[in-house]
């Protein structure tokens, strides 16, 4: 168990420290990308409908999980679930360890763009520096191409900012950098979004945003696009949060610091999302293109790296600097606070299953980031990570998340709230399983249309992953479950 010397300080640390732990690029990047595909306000009416059904209720079992049991998931989920149980922690665990290999280079890219756009190094052509002169990116999976030693130089230095903030016990690491690094992001984000107002044409942004387009509703890709991508930003079926939690004093009440949480992560995602709309309306207006077609995917990189840099060059040359920096240094944050808690959830379960210190866990687990990293420094990086995104964040995650409701709520009923949460409690028991379900098929159902060699990539890292989640159940951390489940009824 966790001992006292290694608890959050207060449960605001905590909160922030959680927040630090679900805001990431899905925030400021990708929220605002599946909001522009899928018609605005279409996509934020079912958003804010899918976080109160399904987002905050996960958020609430995942928090009772590590605080009840003061385990990292793998040794939860063996405690009731036995070897099966342990199986999908590993899996999860596994599932983490690639997450975080390419994470860790996104962040790098962060790193890299915040020192390009302060020294007013990123060019008038974004789209081919950063394709071609950054990325050095082939053509295809199978084209390894030139490894990028600038990619791998800032990623390293995320990695060693990272180890000297979780060898820290965690009030004194990732709660002290969460508590100043959150609230600071949040105030730039909404001065940020303030001042795009100001730019000519910026105040339509709003528009565009809060107007919902309600023929969109009846998509089942909406919905879809809508679930994957709360699932995504609160790192939900993963275990992070039971590593957070674990380290919760008993008097935390969880049910309201996960409700705060997230509305946190969804205060971020809507403010980020207003001040990308701003600034695609203020392209509108300038080059006198329709709103709608100035994106041409919903791409992560292409908004993040490619068209916010354009973006800047309406600025005129020193508030471009500024600005630019500043919002390249927004992502750092976002970045870094999720890297944080990835490796604490890795270095959590390795800690507690193999009986090693806590800098031991901490830095094998930089070490294998970094190692995966070295891959995703490669030309054929972008491809690599398109292919493995649909199972690492997808669904693996749903059979995440479908695990925990099983083990928790079913073969060991654990209460999440009191009577004022009793709704949560409903959704997550009843209605929860039958959604992830539902996604589950129809991404399942999309898999088996047609193969090729970006689905042979995925299917062939689960069964990997599977085969050693089976192994490492079988060997690491033998324990008594007994015990641990009596340590759970005195509490």
């Amino acid at each position: 168990m966790s001992s006292q010397s290694n608890t959050w300080k207060s449960q605001s640390g905590y909160i922030w420290s959680m927040i630090g732990s679900a805001v990431g690029f899905a925030n400021i990047l990708s929220f605002s990308a599946q909001a522009y595909k899928n018609g605005g306000g279409a996509f934020l009416i079912p958003y804010f409908l899918a976080l109160f059904v399904l987002g905050i209720p996960m958020l609430i079992l995942e928090g009772v999980v590590g605080h009840r049991w003061k385990q990292p998931l793998v040794g939860a989920f063996g405690t009731v679930w036995g070897k099966i149980g342990k199986t999908l922690g590993w899996l999860a665990v596994l599932a983490c360890l690639t997450i975080g290999g390419f994470y860790i280079v996104l962040t790098g890219y962060s790193v890299a763009y915040t020192y390009f756009a302060a020294f007013n190094q990123i060019p008038e052509d974004s789209k081919s520096f950063f394709i071609h002169t950054f990325l050095q990116s082939t053509n295809g999976i199978t084209e390894f191409g030139s490894f990028s030693s600038m990619i791998f130089f800032a990623t390293t230095a995320v990695g060693l900012v990272t180890w000297m903030v979780l060898v820290r016990n965690v009030k004194d690491g990732i709660e002290r950098v969460c508590t100043l690094f959150m609230p600071l992001l949040a105030v730039i984000m909404t001065l940020f979004a303030i001042a795009v107002c100001f730019l000519p044409g910026g105040l339509n942004g709003l528009i565009y945003y809060l107007t919902p387009d309600f023929s969109k509703l009846t998509s089942v890709s909406l919905w879809r696009d809508v679930f994957g991508q709360l699932f995504f930003s609160l790192s939900l079926g993963l275990g992070i949060i039971v590593g957070y939690s674990r380290h919760t004093g008993q008097t935390m009440n969880i049910a309201k610091a996960m409700l705060y949480v997230a509305l946190g992560d969804f205060a971020v995602s809507f403010i980020a999302g207003f001040a990308i709309f701003g600034c695609l309306a203020h392209i509108s207006s300038v080059q006198n293109v329709p709103f709608d077609a100035i994106l041409s995917s919903d791409s992560t990189f292409e908004i993040g790296f490619i068209l916010f840099p354009t973006i800047l060059n309406f600025f005129g040359p020193i508030f471009s600097q500024v600005i630019g920096t500043i919002f390249f240094f927004c992502l750092f944050i976002a970045g870094i606070t999720g890297v944080f808690s990835i490796v604490e959830s890795i270095a959590g379960n390795i800690e507690w299953e193999f009986k090693t210190s806590r800098r031991t866990a901490v830095t094998i687990t930089i070490a294998l980031l970094l190692l995966l990293a070295a891959v995703f420094s490669m030309g054929n990086a972008s491809h690599l990570i398109d292919a493995l995104v649909p199972m690492v964040v997808g669904t693996n995650m749903l059979i995440g998340g479908l695990a925990l409701i099983v083990a928790f709520q079913y073969i060991y009923p654990l209460k999440i709230s009191d009577s004022r949460f009793s709704f949560y409690a409903i959704c997550l028991r009843y209605v929860a399983p039958i959604l992830l379900t539902l996604i589950l098929i129809g991404n399942l159902s999309e898999e088996w249309h047609s193969f090729d060699l970006a689905k042979i990539l995925r299917w062939a890292w689960f069964a990997i992953a599977l085969i050693f989640s089976v192994i490492m159940a079988e060997y690491a951390g033998r324990k008594k479950s007994a015990t641990a489940l009596e340590t759970i009824y005195k509490t």
